[in-house]
């Protein structure tokens, strides 16, 4: 791990044994366009000071060094982007760096302290406490994709506005920060909270978030899941998000992995996007022993679930609860379509293939109305699944035509 000395502004690695014990602090910020990298560091600093990019160090160090901190981690400068492994490891253990972090500093580059968002105080006066927090509630901070970890993972946050002085903690701050994350303030509150959260809920606190990398959308969640994976720039957004689910079923009988809603005809069971779970209502998990294993193979999500033929449509029941609107507890319900012919012989059971459809309709049923259905062993298959089985199908309905057309 590679720190700064808050004293020289240099950088010095430290192994794991050296690490552990050793305090330091932390930033959290948003990216300029003149940021000071790993490589440029390790060179002739007299070249980089006139660059906002090192009057931001400059000034984190300092932050760091009045706090008694001798040593810090800023992503910018601490992690060598010309390296796939150390991004890799970087990547992996950020939640980790933010976590044994001695004090996180949040700083806030839109926030401004003084009227007219100016910088300092040149004759200007200082804005109203609500004032600040009404800023800080629209900050650029807030919608970005690493820094939701960058929030939670610290033991100690510092807010610090844009000209790096301290916005005085409070429970209105705490306040103006759940309103503008929708992260539970108990959670805010303790870090150690986060694995009474379920998965739907902590992917809706990413929904609306973005990333300069696109698949970073998936791997600034790795820590606020609990998994590792590695890290494949170039596999696109969609794949590094199946990936994580993937990695987070291995591990998780939370079935509101798959409460989600997105604006698709037909799918899988597995979401396409945080986005997806952006309206997710309050969810509660069931007892264990009422729950089915669930899985990812390669014909899909297998698991035995509920089913209502109501009519002409199918309808499978999600094992867990939702909240309505009226405060009434149900169970939340995804409509499904057999996949003609595509029946497999699992373990010597037959399971049936289904594709999720409807996605963006929500429905949720008493639980009473759902007693006396049969459970039944069925596979959803995702989008790489389903076009391969129809694929399939239509090279052997070509194949058997073919053959009836020659043996005439």
């Amino acid at each position: 791990m590679w720190l700064l000395n808050t004293e020289k502004l240099t950088l010095e690695y430290f192994n794991e044994a050296q690490v552990k014990g050793l305090p330091y602090a932390i930033l959290s910020h948003t990216w300029g366009s003149d940021e000071i990298l790993f490589h440029e560091l390790r060179g002739d600093q007299k070249a980089l000071q006139g660059r906002a990019g090192w009057a931001k160090l400059d000034r984190f160090c300092n932050t760091a060094l009045t706090h008694g901190l001798r040593y810090a981690w800023m992503d910018t400068c601490c992690i060598d982007k010309r390296n796939s492994a150390d991004v890799s490891e970087a990547i992996n253990s950020s939640y980790k760096y933010y976590y044994d972090s001695a004090v996180c500093f949040i700083h806030l580059e839109d926030v401004y302290k003084y009227a007219d968002g100016a910088s300092n105080s040149l004759g200007r006066a200082e804005v109203t406490r609500d004032q600040l927090l009404a800023r800080l509630r629209t900050t650029r901070w807030a919608t970005r994709g690493w820094t939701l970890q960058e929030c939670i993972a610290p033991e100690r946050r510092r807010f610090l506005a844009s000209d790096w002085s301290e916005i005085q903690d409070g429970d209105d701050l705490l306040d103006a920060l759940a309103e503008s994350t929708r992260i539970d303030k108990d959670l805010l509150k303790d870090r150690d909270l986060l694995r009474n959260f379920c998965i739907a809920e902590r992917m809706k606190w990413a929904s609306r978030r973005q990333t300069t990398r696109t698949e970073d959308v998936a791997y600034c969640l790795m820590g606020i899941f609990e998994v590792h994976m590695p890290v494949l720039y170039g596999e696109g957004a969609k794949n590094a998000f199946k990936r994580l689910q993937r990695e987070i079923m291995q591990s998780s009988l939370d079935t509101t992995i798959f409460v989600w809603h997105g604006n698709y005809e037909s799918s899988g069971l597995l979401a396409q996007s945080p986005s997806d779970f952006a309206e997710t209502p309050p969810l509660g998990l069931w007892a264990p022993q009422d729950l089915s294993p669930f899985s990812m193979t390669n014909i899909g999500v297998c698991i035995r679930l509920k089913i209502i033929n109501d009519g002409n449509k199918l309808l499978a029941a999600l094992q867990c609860n939702v909240q309505t609107p009226t405060g009434q507890w149900e169970t939340p319900m995804i409509y499904l379509e057999p996949v003609l012919d595509a029946d497999f012989v699992v373990q010597g059971k037959r399971w049936r293939a289904y594709r999720r459809i409807r996605c963006a309709e929500l429905l949720t049923l008493p639980s009473k109305r759902l007693e006396g259905c049969s459970y039944e062993d069925i596979a959803v298959l995702q989008d790489e699944q389903y076009e391969l089985v129809c694929q399939t199908k239509e090279h052997h309905v070509s194949r058997s035509m073919a053959s009836e057309t020659g043996s005439k």
